[in-house]
């Protein structure tokens, strides 16, 4: 069986999509994703997406809300 017969006949695992408390949201699992220049990351990652919209690294979250306090 070589690569590609064993990632077809792999079971489907879901991304886990967890909302952090007072921090980022969470996305943790084997997914694409797409960036607002259509460049697109494929396989598994975890990546954290800002939800106080004071990181400098949109979307991606760089622990501002930490210093700026933000509470959810």
């Amino acid at each position: 069986m070589d690569a590609m017969e064993k990632e077809e006949s792999a079971p489907y695992q879901p991304a886990e999509v967890r909302i952090l408390k007072d921090g980022p949201i969470m996305i943790k699992g084997v997914f694409n994703f797409r960036d607002t220049s259509g460049k697109i990351t494929r396989g598994e990652q975890e990546i954290h997406i800002c939800r106080c919209g004071g990181s400098a690294s949109k979307p991606f979250c760089d622990d501002t809300h930490k210093k700026i306090g933000v509470a959810y």
